[in-house]
């Protein structure tokens, strides 16, 4: 067994006693008599092998924080990149934002909630406003989630983006209570100290595993070209807790090459016969950014394969492209994917539709999932039609004139 091998197996009998119940203590003493330092990647490889072993990354978000604990003060410290420095950079909007958010936590709200207790009755209203600031949370979360997990997701990082989806999900909901106790009409001081130190650990953590996991391992992978296009797609989401970043001056053009836009010039007026009809490729992609739908094509091997439509419903990210599908989804939604495209595949369904107001949207949608098949039944792929449909169920009377 390699040196590298060895490590690994050391690592993975640390997290298989922490899994099984073992204190932390005794895992700090096991972790010294092994290492001085440890690299992000060899971290990750460990959790990685957990999940490929079996373990739901559902239970392994439990873990997560035991192992922020664990390794935070060990992990080999790598020079930052220059880039991340310069205020417009994506990273450089994480981790603003995160000074925000961490100095939200220490600078108002715990300070406040030690004066509650003492019995400063105008405490309270600065809670409430305090946990609804850190509400806007969500956006910093979303932002993750929608372009940088599908980054890591291309790089073949896999764990963590699920760990870490499931615990942002824990934190969103557990801010959503301590809201509601410190809104409540009658205080129960109990319940509302142990809400605000649950969110104000888990908060933390994340910033630690945001910063000293998951950033470092997106800089030994990812390019300028992947971090341009995470900054491109900042602005569907919005930001939390600061204005809108300056722009980020890339050093390096990103463009489409000259090459490829000169291919598609000379195929722009290529003639699509279909049954009914023909377009060239130019007015196709101009009718398909102009539905007023959202699409997506999942092809045969279950993969992102494009975004369409003029309507904005879900954010999405390019990164994505290309990646499976279950990756870009919540591991609890993923076993309602699959039952869908496995459906799709064995030809038991063509077709399923839904509909509902999302929590965090005030708006109602439409969805629909069709099977795309061949003349001869073969599968090709799934299209996912998505429609905003809270103006349509308003309709009341008929508009039949200008």
């Amino acid at each position: 067994m390699n040196q590298t091998s060895k490590r690994q197996a050391a690592l993975l009998k640390i997290l298989h006693f922490i899994q099984d119940g073992g204190d932390l203590e005794t895992a700090k003493k096991m972790f010294k008599e092994e290492f001085d330092q440890v690299d992000v990647s060899e971290i990750t490889k460990a959790e990685r092998a957990l999940i490929a072993g079996g373990l739901d990354p559902r239970q392994i978000q439990y873990l997560c924080n035991v192992h922020v604990d664990l390794f935070k003060d060990n992990i080999a410290r790598s020079k930052d990149n220059p880039d991340f420095s310069v205020p417009g950079h994506p990273v450089h909007t994480i981790k603003l934002e995160n000074l925000v958010i961490k100095s939200l936590i220490e600078d108002a709200l715990l300070p406040d909630f030690e004066k509650l207790k003492n019995g400063d009755s105008d405490a309270l209203a600065k809670i409430q406003k305090e946990l609804q600031d850190l509400s806007q949370i969500d956006k910093h979360y979303a932002r993750k989630e929608t372009s940088i997990f599908p980054l890591m997701n291309k790089y073949g990082i896999t764990a963590p983006p699920q760990v870490m989806w499931g615990v942002d999900d824990k934190i969103r909901k557990l801010i959503s209570q301590a809201i509601e106790i410190a809104n409540a009409p009658k205080l129960d001081m109990s319940r509302l100290e142990s809400a605000i130190r649950k969110v104000s650990y888990e908060v933390r953590e994340m910033i630690v595993k945001e910063e000293q996991i998951m950033i470092p391992m997106l800089d030994q992978v990812a390019s300028a070209q992947d971090w341009y296009s995470v900054k491109q797609e900042e602005d569907q989401i919005g930001y939390t807790l600061i204005q809108k970043p300056m722009n980020w001056k890339v050093r390096v053009e990103h463009t489409q090459p000259a090459s490829d836009a000169a291919t598609f010039t000379n195929l722009a007026d290529l003639i699509l016969n279909f049954k009914e009809g023909k377009l060239n490729l130019k007015q196709l992609h101009a009718i398909l950014d102009l539905l007023p739908f959202a699409i997506t094509f999942i092809d045969e091997n279950d993969k992102v394969a494009y975004f369409g439509g003029g309507a904005e419903i879900f954010p999405h990210s390019k990164n994505a492209l290309g990646n499976s599908v279950y990756s870009c989804h919540l591991p609890e939604s993923v076993p309602t994917v699959k039952k869908i495209l496995d459906s799709f595949h064995s030809g038991q369904k063509d077709k399923y539709e839904f509909w509902f107001e999302p929590k965090r949207m005030k708006r109602y949608l439409y969805l629909q999932y069709f099977a795309v098949r061949d003349e001869s039944g073969q599968y090709l792929g799934c299209l996912e039609v998505a429609q905003d449909v809270t103006k349509i169920r308003k309709f009341k009377q008929e508009k039949k004139s200008l």
